[in-house]
């Protein structure tokens, strides 16, 4: 990328960004300037900027794809041209000293449903598809391999012609590669798990923090025994979060995460159970820190991501946590078989101390999540982890409600195989008519319900050997004689009968209960439960 500088009483000072790219022995030159613009670009006032979504303290994993994203920092300002596009570093060139060698920079490309589309000028650049005003538009950057050092990713846009912003400021964001250890980081997040299986984990919360491993973040002459609270979250879908990193922190997090009190935000979670939310998680927590607690949990195809917290104790307000850790893995399409991953302490932006012991003061206003700074004169690269988490997949159930194309497919092909007739492979699909359900007798008339179901497996924490939880169980509403909600095979999931408010409000479809039984009780899992114990 170089910068050029153009004379004259009417162009003065226009910044131009150019690609050298080589192609097949071509060199191409690329004009990043919106709609050709030939005036001064504005100087940069914030009214726009760019952002790189779900990336953590300006690091970028190697591979992984993330959505840029250039908007109007008020919502309301618009433009109607612009370019993205990505700059890679260099690395010395041991040929020749005056011609460093060129990082690939990733790939930009548009993104689905998105005003976009790749430039034919530019490489590796999306521009507008018409100049209809817009707010905000998106991209995809698929991040560089390994070793590829620092990238930026760049915007110019034209709020109008010949009124325009160049890449300065807030329209460029610097990024540079993670180089943590691999159990560092999440694996990738499934936007689309078809896994046609539920499936039970083995959660084992490992504490690693202690005076010996971590002398300068570790509690002086404290009066409280440094330990963790409870550790509390959920299995649950996309549109959950126990917390997200760069967002403010909920009212629950913040009694967690001040107080070690998990109670309000147990409450937050079970509001959301049966619908965003498949299995609260509880795991006990114990006096001294360098212990392991663990705790049974279930995941769905919707409900494929986990999240936990647990408060430091004594501190303002840090705590460990994951956000959103993906059970079900986006390369095999399965259910990962065993997840480790290392915590850090996370500072809930809703307490202003500074030290372990710090009196209680108030952030006012709440500041978004964050890492936590403990102690400045550690560095990044010093960092330990205060505990680490380990997922292991127990086994997993049948979910019969899950049919996919390609159980369609091997029942097509087997029927074509049985039968050389042309005309009798033809497969005539018919959704039979949605079954009819007897009311539960005791159910009232205005609002009849199926009769319950039988309890779901107790899930929960083990402890010495006991399995300590709750369980659920589930009836529909009826409407029609139809069980609304319930699964049909190969016919419609009957959601367009409408259920009266009254009805849902009054009549409930779900019941929990507190449930103990044995870790061994199945066989499968007995190698693994024996491991579930605190050590």
């Amino acid at each position: 990328m170089s910068t050029l500088y153009y004379g004259g009483d009417v162009l003065k000072f226009i910044l131009v960004c150019l690609y050298i790219q080589k192609s097949l022995g071509d060199e191409t030159l690329c004009d990043l300037r919106p709609l050709g613009a030939k005036t001064d670009p504005l100087p940069p006032d914030n009214r726009f900027n760019i952002e790189i979504l779900n990336i953590m303290d300006n690091s970028y994993i190697p591979n992984k794809l993330y959505t840029v994203r250039l908007s109007a920092t008020d919502g309301v300002s618009s433009f109607i041209a612009f370019t993205i596009s990505a700059s890679g570093d260099t690395k010395p060139n041991e040929k020749n000293a005056r011609k460093p060698l060129k990082l690939s920079p990733g790939l930009i490309y548009p993104s689905p449903d998105s005003e976009a589309k790749s430039s034919d000028q530019c490489k590796n650049s999306v521009i507008q598809y018409d100049i209809t005003p817009k707010t905000s538009v998106e991209a995809f950057w698929q991040a560089p391999p390994k070793d590829h050092k620092c990238v930026t990713i760049f915007a110019v846009l034209a709020v109008k012609p010949d009124v325009w912003y160049n890449f300065e400021g807030p329209l460029s964001k610097r990024v540079c590669e993670d180089r943590r250890n691999v159990e560092d980081m999440q694996p990738m997040e499934n936007d689309n798990c078809q896994v046609c299986e539920d499936a039970q984990y083995l959660l084992t919360f490992e504490r690693i923090w202690s005076y010996n491993t971590h002398p300068l973040m570790y509690p002086d002459n404290s009066t409280v025994l440094p330990c963790f609270s409870d550790v509390v979250g959920a299995s649950h879908s996309k549109n959950f979060y126990v917390y997200k990193f760069n967002s403010e922190a909920s009212q629950g997090l913040k009694m967690l995460a001040e107080q070690g009190n998990t109670t309000k935000l147990e409450i937050e979670i079970r509001m959301q159970l049966g619908s965003t939310v498949r299995t609260i998680i509880k795991a006990s927590g114990h006096p001294r820190p360098n212990m392991a607690t663990t705790s049974i949990f279930r995941v769905t195809r919707e409900h494929h991501l986990v999240s936990l917290v647990t408060a430091i104790l004594p501190s303002p307000d840090w705590f460990l946590g994951v956000s959103n850790m993906e059970m079900c893995d986006m390369l095999t399409g399965t259910w990962a078989p065993h997840l480790v991953l290392n915590l850090y302490p996370l500072d809930a932006g809703t307490d202003s101390g500074l030290t372990f012991g710090s009196a209680n003061d108030d952030t006012m206003p709440p500041q978004p999540i964050k890492s936590a700074v403990i102690n400045k004169s550690v560095t990044k690269e010093q960092l330990k982890p205060f505990a680490k988490i380990r997922f292991e997949l127990i086994r997993t159930y049948p979910n019969p409600a899950c049919v996919t194309e390609a159980t369609v497919d091997e029942t097509e092909g087997e029927k074509k195989n049985n039968d050389n007739d042309e005309e009798s492979n033809e497969i005539q699909v018919t959704s039979p008519m949605p079954e009819e359900h007897s009311p539960d007798p005791e159910s009232a008339p205005e609002c009849p319900v199926t009769p319950w179901e039988d309890w779901l497996p107790c899930e929960g924490e083990c402890t010495n050997g006991k399995l300590q939880g709750y369980q659920m169980r589930f009836r529909y509403h009826l409407v029609d004689g139809v069980a609304v909600g319930k699964y049909v095979e190969n016919g419609p999931y009957n959601e367009d009968k409408e259920v009266s408010e009254y009805c849902i409000e009054n009549y409930p479809d779900s019941q929990t209960r507190d449930c103990e039984e044995p870790c061994k009780e199945q066989e499968e899992e007995e190698e693994i439960s024996a491991q579930g114990r605190f050590w």
